[in-house]
């Protein structure tokens, strides 16, 4: 057995623990049946009590499971033990939330058999895998911020652990939300007509086939993330083709839902090949806005990555790529394919759209690594998520205010301004930015400010 998992459960299920959860949970349902003698309803209230346990509970336990052990100074020893990142990993996850999958079990079985009774074995088991998935994407999920966190020297205070808690309660709530469109008999708080087909690069797949499948694949990357992420944890070097892999799966997953993009008045005008590129393109955006405030930007490292690519070391720099610059760059060249596209085959505005939207994407990830580069400690993304706030909201709502609507060209594309000055603004701001940002980082080891 993984003796880290095994440790974990010897701490968690104690016999006293474990007599309590079955006398808690016997008493909520023997409470519903009485409170309310429809039928159901000691099955909704075993799926509420899975969610308390399993995704909010459990999601807190699996962000503690390493950052607890940081607190409480064992987490150097425990690194330095022979244990690889996969044991780790798996013993982290599933054993400091073994006690929220014991009371979740218990959930589970009342929910089943009612499912059985009402909508037959099949049913049920669409609905057990559903829920299982939901908990385990819940946990990693926070497992995973909490990695990143611990990465970045963070992740030691109350609302920090808070925080984790609530990216995988988020997590759980999305998939939620997305399941409930093909099975709102499973939906507590959504009541509506089912979705029976899904289209999906042109075709019409079975909403419930679909769903469930796209659910055990990103399950299945999140769990590769947190075990990259344990990698990074114990000292190891993560190959860069695992997060090429995934961009490239959620470009083509993404890209696929066009016909649902198409709909949009504004976007009625485009052929299926630019809303594919369009949905990419903003999916790599999305992934580099998220992964630069995530991963640390580390002067010494940008500082190698930039002597690789000067002395011509094209293999090391490759593999010393950060993820969030690679879905930058993922971003940027589905976004000039899309220009070419656009370019060709509708008018000229629609690509200079899509070029000030790249311009002002390479300014922001500028923004950040700058205010990482100059803060003191660790208010770098604070400071550049306060930068942004300003120059997405704060200014253009002072400037319209002022009735100078034709400067709002230098904060967001504009489609009103001249074809060519939108991508030129964008594009001059990004190269600003991006010196500022060099010659920061460029700048000689100093001692940096305490």
């Amino acid at each position: 057995m993984n003796p880290e998992f095994q440790r974990n459960v010897w701490l968690e299920l104690t016999a006293r623990r474990i007599v309590l959860m079955v006398v808690v949970l016997a008493l909520c349902f023997f409470a519903a049946a009485l409170s309310d003698k429809s039928a159901g309803s000691t099955g909704a209230t075993a799926r509420w009590l899975y969610y308390l346990i399993v995704v909010a509970w459990g999601s807190r336990n699996a962000a503690m499971s390493v950052v607890g052990e940081i607190r409480e100074r064992t987490w150097d020893g425990q690194r330095l033990s022979s244990l690889d990142a996969g044991t780790m990993m798996w013993g982290k996850l599933f054993g400091a939330t073994i006690y929220n999958w014991f009371g979740g079990a218990i959930c589970l079985v009342v929910v089943m058999a009612d499912l059985a009774r009402t909508g037959g074995p099949a049913v049920a088991l669409i609905d057990l895998i559903y829920l299982l998935a939901v908990g385990v994407i819940a946990q990693a999920v926070s497992l995973l911020v909490s990695l990143l966190a611990a990465r970045r020297r963070h992740g030691r205070s109350g609302l920090e652990i808070f925080l984790y808690q609530a990216a995988g309660i988020a997590a759980a709530a999305g998939v939620y939300v997305v399941w409930s469109v093909a099975d709102p008999a499973g939906s507590i708080l959504v009541y509506r007509a089912p979705t029976d087909f899904i289209v999906w690069w042109g075709r019409a797949l079975d909403a419930r086939a679909f769903l469930l499948l796209s659910l055990a694949i990103f399950t299945g990357w999140t769990l590769v993330g947190c075990y990259r992420e344990m990698r990074l944890e114990l000292k190891l070097r993560n190959s860069p083709y695992v997060w090429l892999g995934f961009l490239a799966f959620i470009g083509i997953y993404v890209a696929g839902f066009d016909a649902w993009l198409g709909q949009n008045t504004l976007l009625t005008h485009l052929d299926a090949v630019a809303l594919r590129l369009l949905l990419a393109g903003s999916a790599f955006a999305v992934l580099a806005y998220l992964m630069v405030f995530l991963e640390p930007k580390d002067r010494v490292h940008l500082r190698w990555l930039a002597s690789a690519f000067v002395h011509f070391r094209l293999r090391s720099a490759f593999g010393g790529l950060q993820a969030w610059m690679m879905a930058w760059l993922a971003a940027l060249a589905v976004g000039i394919a899309l220009v070419v596209w656009l370019g060709q085959r509708f008018a000229p505005a629609d690509g200079a759209m899509v070029g000030a939207m790249l311009g002002f994407l390479t300014r922001d990830m500028a923004i950040v690594v700058f205010a990482n580069a100059i803060a003191r400690r660790r208010g770098g993304d604070f400071a550049a998520i306060a930068i942004l706030f300003a120059l997405y909201v704060l200014l253009p709502a002072i400037v319209n205010g002022l009735n100078y609507g034709s400067a709002l060209v230098l904060f967001f594309p504009q489609a009103s301004a001249p074809v060519w000055l939108s991508p030129a603004i964008a594009w001059g701001e990004a190269i600003l930015a991006v010196a500022f940002a060099v010659s920061r980082v460029a700048l000689s080891d100093r001692k940096q400010p305490a």
